[in-house]
């Protein structure tokens, strides 16, 4: 009679404490080991308020972006110093960049950029306007063996260092 007692008391306490810590749910009957929802059944929250879900529309809104001096206090553009994605290489990111002398996502670099010969401040990494750029950006990039300097003498990026270290 005591052993039963003991075997029933485990198996009370057992319960109580699947019950207690998610895996089982009481209310819905359900049997899980987990204590979770599949989170694959789930419907996402998107990463962005602004959800782009048109290439089209994203690289056209790349392209303003591209061009928008009033990001910065410089007067300097992305296509100050890469008109037309010149100068972009077609490699993988994230990958080692001479000007910041890191290795970055684009991203990153995108925010470099923002912060440093723009001279504004960086973008929000779930931000619409990052992502713009980021498009734009790939999709004007060419293939390695392209030039590593675009902007040439007629530009204050093919001088010295817009950053102004030296």
């Amino acid at each position: 009679m005591r052993q039963n007692w003991k075997k029933v008391f485990g198996v009370v306490l057992l319960v109580l404490s699947m019950i207690m810590f998610g895996g089982v749910n009481v209310q819905a009957g359900e049997k899980n080991p987990c204590g979770m929802k599949n989170p694959c059944a789930m419907k996402p929250k998107p990463i962005r308020k602004a959800n782009i879900t048109d290439n089209a529309k994203l690289l056209e809104m790349g392209e303003k972006l591209w061009n928008d001096t009033k990001l910065g206090t410089s007067g300097m553009a992305c296509a100050t110093c890469h008109p037309d994605g010149k100068g972009l290489k077609n490699t993988p990111f994230p990958k080692y960049l001479k000007m910041p002398n890191d290795i970055l996502t684009l991203d990153q670099m995108i925010n470099f950029c923002m912060k440093n010969p723009m001279k504004g401040k960086p973008l929000a990494w779930n931000s619409v306007e990052i992502t713009a750029l980021a498009a734009y950006a790939q999709s004007h990039a060419k293939e390695e063996g392209a030039p590593a300097n675009p902007c040439g003498m007629k530009n204050p990026c093919g001088m010295k260092n817009p950053c102004g270290k030296k």
